[in-house]
């Protein structure tokens, strides 16, 4: 029956040609303004290279707070000092690994080129190469040991290896300068999408190579750093939470005028993609309510269309219909027969719409995105759950616009539907 089916849903494309490709089409658009929707909520969270662990990991950027124990309204918000580092996280006992960095940009040359264009660089530690998977064609991350000395050795990426050097081969040890001072290259990563922002950079050095980041006020409380947390398992935020608040409490009493607070910190990648930035909290009732208002009107809007094609078309069966039932058909048969026939055209056109989808995104990545220029990345995209999701709102469609006239029509008596027929035949 289902062979047959399908068959039959091939003649009635053939045989209603402008109906198909209106149907085709208002699905394909509809799919495409979704999958935009969700391709770009993809970028924000999905797991990629180097931010592969994504859902394990918990955020403290932008969203510290000192202020006075007195209460007297003195008070300091944005990130955190290096001490503040070692006494509240580093001594966190729950995460798999913590890191800390904080974010400059200096002009990156030879020592016989003297080159002005200013390159993102992150300050940091050896966790940062355990939190986060970077792929090294060549060479190595800086080692405990340079970051303990101060050793001035520099990773970098592979498209500014090569504009420095013309080639990666051969370059480990080699000397850049970093604005003026010298740096050892140890290690060569691929490149890194702008949409992996906690791990971007063209340069990563370790912290106690400059001393301007390490600099701090308010008893040694404020400063530059930011610090991400990788949890051993999701299930372990609430712990890593409770832990880091009892560091805090421990920290804070061996101060005198000052105590350190993280506002909604530590928080987790959906709650960045959801508007939260340690400071304001987005709640994901209220996200969830206008994203998901916005795709529900991006889906009515073709499903109405649809439905009035979709209609006219069916009613114009009836006869047919009405015969099917005099033969004993079922109202559930005839259901199932119309949504097969309209479900490949919704299949056709959710293909057709996935494919613009992908296609289109790259194009407009920089109207939707946060940062211009961002590389794309084939895992971004091309993920199983975009194609599931692709394929649940071609059915859904097909529901709503074929299956409730189809269900409204196949209830209506059999001399009722085959007198609408003949109606509708002269």
């Amino acid at each position: 029956m289902l062979k047959q089916y399908i068959k039959q849903a091939f003649q009635m494309l053939k045989e209603n040609r402008l109906v198909s490709t209106i149907s085709i089409t208002g699905t394909a658009i509809s799919v495409t303004m979704i999958m935009m929707v969700v391709l770009v909520l993809q970028v924000q969270v999905a797991n990629y290279y180097p931010e592969e662990h994504r859902d394990r990991m918990l955020y403290v950027e932008n969203g510290t707070l000192v202020r006075m124990k007195e209460n007297t309204g003195n008070w300091n918000s944005g990130n955190m000092s290096i001490e503040a580092v070692k006494e509240c996280f580093y001594t966190l006992q729950s995460p798999e690994f913590v890191t800390a960095y904080a974010i400059s940009e200096f002009t990156v040359s030879l020592p016989d080129k003297r080159n002005y264009m200013a390159h993102p660089v992150k300050l940091t530690d050896t966790g940062f190469w355990k939190v986060f998977s970077f792929h090294f064609v060549a060479g190595a991350p800086f080692t405990e040991a340079d970051v303990a000395s101060g050793v001035p050795q520099a990773v970098i990426t592979e498209p500014l290896a090569r504009r420095l050097f013309g080639t990666i081969d051969n370059i480990i040890g080699k000397e850049i300068r970093l604005d003026v001072k010298p740096y050892r290259v140890c290690g060569v990563v691929e490149e890194v999408s702008k949409a992996a922002a906690s791990a971007f950079a063209d340069v990563w050095i370790p912290y106690t190579t400059n001393e301007s980041c390490q600099s701090s006020f308010n008893e040694n409380m404020v400063g530059s750093f930011r610090v991400l947390l990788l949890a051993k398992a999701q299930g372990d935020f609430d712990v890593i939470r409770q832990e880091l608040k009892q560091q805090i409490t421990r920290y804070n009493a061996t101060k005198e005028k000052y105590e350190i607070s993280f506002f909604e910190n530590p928080i987790t990648q959906w709650d960045k993609a959801m508007g939260t930035d340690g400071q304001n909290f987005v709640d994901w009732k209220d996200f969830w309510l206008e994203t998901g208002g916005a795709m529900l009107f991006l889906l009515l809007v073709p499903v109405l269309n649809l439905l009035g094609v979709t209609q006219s078309s069916i009613r114009k069966r009836q006869a047919e219909i009405g015969v099917r039932k005099a033969f004993g058909a079922t109202s559930g048969n005839i259901v199932r027969q119309v949504l097969y026939e309209n479900g490949l055209m919704s299949l056709l056109g959710g293909m057709i719409g996935l494919v613009l989808s992908w296609s289109l995104f790259p194009l407009c990545k920089d109207f939707l995105l946060k940062a211009s220029d961002t590389t794309l990345r084939a895992e971004m995209l091309f993920r199983p759950e975009a194609f599931v999701l692709a394929l649940l709102f071609c059915l859904l469609i097909n529901l709503l616009s074929a299956g409730l006239p189809a269900w409204w029509i196949s209830r209506k008596p059999i001399c009722e539907a085959l007198k609408n027929g003949e109606e509708t035949n002269k």
